[in-house]
């Protein structure tokens, strides 16, 4: 394709995500200032048409791009818009204390998303078996039971409490114990750890505190360490759709999608490749109740997703940006959780 009806096929896919009108060639001649006759610019729309860009909507009408006509705007045209100073503001503010909890830190992201995008903002928690231990602490509450916690890279990722006699002494001891032989591996190996000298009385395992704390510990861990789903913007999403007057019936199937979180969850983490930002539009959304919708979408680390969920008349630039900024800043916080020194809560037993 020249430069000319790469020109065309933006103005185009522009003048469409803005007013959601079809363009002209006079309008566009007008508009955006090429400098060429109206029978050039019709010639460009018909090529563009008889390549499926470009679409008339009636007769007479301008023409409007096609999921495909999109695709190509993403892939060769969009140029990521620059944050406003506003933006970039808010999300130096809302990122300030870095070291907040992590389900707090992705609830607020979430939000930065939706609210700086204009459509729904989602986030996928890593998976936190892919995390590395940082401590095992333990407090004793009464008689008959303690609380542990454990402690990643990232943050607290479990704390129960569980029935066990051993004394607070004792329990501390194992802690030091098992933080000491366990630190630096990752959580689902800690767990198979766990499993293991609980299934298999090794050698120079016999020591029954050690063997009750990792009967323990394999009760901690035991339980799958659940990924959540944060998702806000969802008056968003239903408000542009309704616009976009994709039905009834299809807006329903996609606000039940996101209410399940495990399958959304799974199609998402099916979508990335690394870090890379990625965007399906339509129906390159295997999933069927995604093809009214366009997604952005990007990964953070540990298999940890984010992105936007809009209308397939989206403004990819600014949804582009705003992701793949929002992305780069989630993963260098979490970067940096990883290289800072942890130290394990101060628990009050009562």
């Amino acid at each position: 394709m020249d430069d000319r009806k790469r020109l065309v096929l933006k103005a185009i896919v522009d003048h469409y995500i803005k007013t959601g009108q079809p363009l002209s060639s006079q309008t566009l001649l007008k508009e955006y200032g090429l400098d060429v006759s109206s029978a050039t610019i019709r010639n460009d729309m018909k090529a563009l048409e008889r390549e499926g860009l470009i679409t008339k909507e009636y007769s007479s009408a301008g023409r409007v791009p096609t999921e495909k006509g999109f695709r190509f705007f993403v892939d060769w045209l969009v140029e990521l818009s620059e944050l406003t100073r506003p933006e970039e503001h808010a999300l130096m503010e809302s990122y300030r204390l870095q070291r907040q909890p992590l389900e707090e830190l992705l609830k607020q992201t979430a939000l930065l998303l939706a609210g700086l995008s204009g459509y729904a903002g989602f986030v996928l928690s890593p998976r936190l078996e892919e995390t590395r231990l940082e401590s095992i602490t333990w407090v004793k509450l009464d008689e008959e039971s303690a609380l542990v916690v454990i402690l990643s890279e990232l943050g607290i990722v479990e704390h129960r409490i569980l029935p066990t006699s051993l004394s607070q002494e004792e329990l501390e001891e194992i802690g030091r114990w098992l933080s000491e032989r366990l630190r630096g591996r990752t959580l689902s190996e800690v767990r198979e750890e766990a499993q293991r000298y609980v299934t298999e009385a090794g050698e120079g395992w016999h020591d029954p505190r050690t063997q009750s704390a990792f009967q323990l510990l394999r009760s901690a861990l035991e339980r799958r360490l659940e990924r959540r789903l944060y998702t806000e913007g969802l008056f968003n999403l239903l408000q542009k759709l309704l616009e976009e007057e994709v039905g009834l019936a299809e807006v329903r199937d996609i606000v039940r999608l996101l209410s399940e979180s495990a399958r959304f969850g799974e199609y998402l983490e099916s979508q990335i490749e690394d870090s890379k930002l990625q965007v399906r539009i339509g129906s390159e959304n295997s999933l069927r109740e995604l093809r009214p919708c366009s997604l952005v979408l990007m990964g953070y680390g540990y298999s940890g997703v984010l992105g936007v969920l809009g209308p397939v008349r989206m403004d990819y630039s600014k949804a582009c940006s705003i992701t793949q900024y929002i992305g780069n800043r989630l993963e260098a916080i979490l970067t940096l959780s990883r290289r800072a020194p942890m130290e394990a809560p101060e628990v009050n037993p009562s």
